[in-house]
């Protein structure tokens, strides 16, 4: 009987720490907007010439045959790229689950903290 209880007992224990340890809905969002902006970041880094203007932007990874087209971030917005940056030379972002400059923000030069 003992045989029986302690595998089950631990098959219990494993299953309650797999689900406990898996990541919300918006866990896994922010993980891709990290991860997507780690990708985009590293394509105008290493790309030739100078880094593209705002108004050119990340469209500028497209034409120039990157990428095939723009993602969208997460929450089923475009990602925000600036240059000249309001508070670093470039800036490239997502808006968060709100859609507006705040806390909540992925930011590449602070992908975990937002603003």
């Amino acid at each position: 009987m003992l045989a029986l209880v302690l595998p089950v007992a631990a098959a219990a224990s494993i299953g309650v720490y797999l689900v406990s340890g898996l990541p919300d809905d918006e866990d896994a969002r922010y993980a891709r907007a990290r991860d997507d902006i780690r990708a985009l970041r590293s394509l105008l880094l290493f790309s030739p010439g100078a880094m593209p203007g705002t108004e050119a932007g990340l469209r500028e990874l497209v034409d120039s045959g990157q990428i095939p087209f723009l993602p969208q971030d997460p929450w089923g917005r475009p990602y925000q790229y600036r240059n000249p940056g309001t508070e670093y030379a470039w800036e490239l972002f997502s808006l968060g689950p709100d859609g507006v400059e705040s806390k909540d923000d992925v930011i590449a030069w602070n992908l975990y903290g937002g603003r």
